[in-house]
């Protein structure tokens, strides 16, 4: 009794060890089509949930321009509702945007905390113009810059991604 048991075990666990050497040894159709189910897919660059350090707005350098931190910007993605924050160099500002289709985008209820920051100059102002004049973005195929414009190629504010 003793033996049929053995052979019935030792059969059961060749069987198991077969099945599971010819799930993993069988080979594929193509080499190429296995590195393709294991690779990773090429990610698009994004222009949400990154830090945009803006570099000029309206044709002027921002980076000249002695401000206590620099001017930024921040776009969400949907989970988030499409938030918009940011800092003009002294205030902070919030707001909402929407983009469409072939690189629309449009900001909506944008509004600014009001610290007096007199050495800013008109920073703030020319932000806000320039925030209700944008309808474009274009992104840099590598992703390190962002440029929103109005119309397509006009461009009105020009930002890298934050370090």
């Amino acid at each position: 009794m003793k033996s049929q048991y053995f052979i019935l075990v030792a059969g059961l666990a060749l069987m198991a060890a077969c099945n599971s050497t010819s799930k993993t040894t069988a080979p594929t159709s193509t080499a190429t089509a296995k590195s393709e189910t294991t690779m990773a897919p090429k990610q698009r660059p994004s222009l949400v949930n990154r830090k945009w350090d803006i570099t000029e707005i309206s044709g002027q350098d921002v980076r000249k321009l002695r401000l206590a931190i620099t001017p930024f910007l921040r776009l969400t993605g949907e989970a988030e509702g499409f938030r918009l924050s940011g800092s003009d160099g002294c205030n902070n500002l919030m707001g909402g945007y929407d983009v469409g289709d072939h690189g629309t985008i449009s900001f909506s209820r944008v509004a600014f905390t009001r610290r007096a920051c007199p050495e800013n100059g008109d920073i703030n102002a020319i932000l806000t113009k320039a925030l209700q004049q944008v309808n474009h973005y274009t992104l840099s195929k590598d992703g390190l810059s962002l440029t929103l414009n109005k119309g397509e190629g006009n461009p009105i504010i020009k930002m890298e991604l934050a370090r």
